[in-house]
């Protein structure tokens, strides 16, 4: 401080902030990642902020197994949410890319914890099945009680699921966009038609970090065990609450969303239906859902309609690419949302 000098005892700090734009770390990243297995993390949400790149060293010990084990089991879900929330809020945050890099990195088991798999997690029934559906592919898992083939069939269909999650977030821009341009001409319309437009109510905004939060858990929102107190429970609400120990109002959010998030598929899933059999007619007006069926839902979501109906597009757009290979059908969906 004395000397008004910066002190580079690495040698090479300076360059990979300024020239390079990379995040290093000053000693051997398996090293350093084993030590404090958070850092992976911070290294995920420094990159994601500062649009830095990762350096491979960094990369490499991040997908090590080593690494997934010590994040496992070594910190607690408190720090490990509070470095999540860092990546889906505040200034410079990119939700998105960050949700992406921790799937990239093969990190996304060992955040969004299954039930069971990690110290402390007094909610799991001992032994308790996770059972349901991922992708249509049933899944079973039994943590300790499970022979190997079957925990590595297990293993090979949550990577499956993470790898769909990565999916939905790479479709989401694509969703976003829709909603934000029909909003904007829904609210100048109103504009041009009403001098008192403060009075008007305008459509509701989305919640971006819950939008990007249930696209990358939707995968799992079919899968439920039983908890401590023999009560079914979904997987999802325990990553919420359990696994990243995140505010109670998020854990509300998100377990309502999910839990409607199948009705509103079904109701854009007909929808597209019938503007693909009548694309070369097409009029939004024709194929809008019934209001009773669909204010009900509203009803029951409340702030969170606009959310579950985000969410819910992704999971449909991204049917509609995994039958047909193109989204080239689902476009005049997009604006009718």
């Amino acid at each position: 401080i004395r000397t008004r000098k910066i002190e580079d005892w690495t040698g090479r700090g300076l360059n990979d902030l300024l020239e390079y734009r990379r995040i290093v770390t000053p000693v051997d990243a398996h090293e350093t990642f084993h030590d404090d297995p958070l850092r992976v993390l911070r290294a995920i949400r420094f990159c994601v902020r500062l649009d830095f790149a990762l350096d491979d060293n960094i990369r490499e010990a991040a997908m090590s197994k080593r690494v997934h084990h010590s994040l496992h089991v070594k910190v607690s879900r408190e720090r490990v949410g509070k470095e999540l929330e860092g990546m889906l809020s505040g200034k410079g945050a990119r939700p998105g890319r960050a949700l992406d890099l921790i799937a990239e990195l093969h990190l996304a088991g060992s955040v969004f914890c299954f039930p069971g798999s990690f110290p402390g997690d007094n909610d799991f029934a001992e032994g308790g099945p996770v059972t349901g559906k991922i992708l249509d592919v049933q899944y079973h898992g039994c943590c300790g009680r499970d022979g190997l083939e079957a925990v590595e069939l297990a293993a090979k269909h949550r990577a499956m699921g993470w790898e769909e999650s990565s999916k939905l977030l790479a479709l989401l821009p694509r969703v976003m966009e829709g909603h934000v341009d029909e909003r904007e001409k829904i609210i100048q319309e109103r504009k041009n038609r009403s001098e008192d437009y403060v009075r008007l109510k305008v459509p509701s905004p989305a919640d971006m970090r819950l939008v990007h939060l249930c696209s990358f858990i939707l995968p799992f929102h079919n899968l439920t065990f039983p908890d401590a107190k023999g009560r079914e429970t979904t997987v999802t609400s325990h990553m919420i609450k359990e696994a990243l120990k995140l505010p109670t109002r998020d854990i509300m959010a998100v377990a309502l969303i999910l839990r409607h998030v199948d009705e509103m598929v079904e109701i854009l899933s007909e929808m597209r239906s019938k503007i693909i059999e009548n694309s070369d007619n097409y009029d939004a007006k024709r194929y809008l859902p019934c209001r009773l069926r669909s204010g009900m839902i509203m009803r029951s979501l409340k702030d969170h309609w606009v959310t579950c109906l985000l969410t819910a597009a992704v999971w449909e757009a991204r049917s509609l690419e995994r039958l047909h290979g193109t989204l080239d059908n689902f476009k005049h969906v997009f604006g009718t949302v």
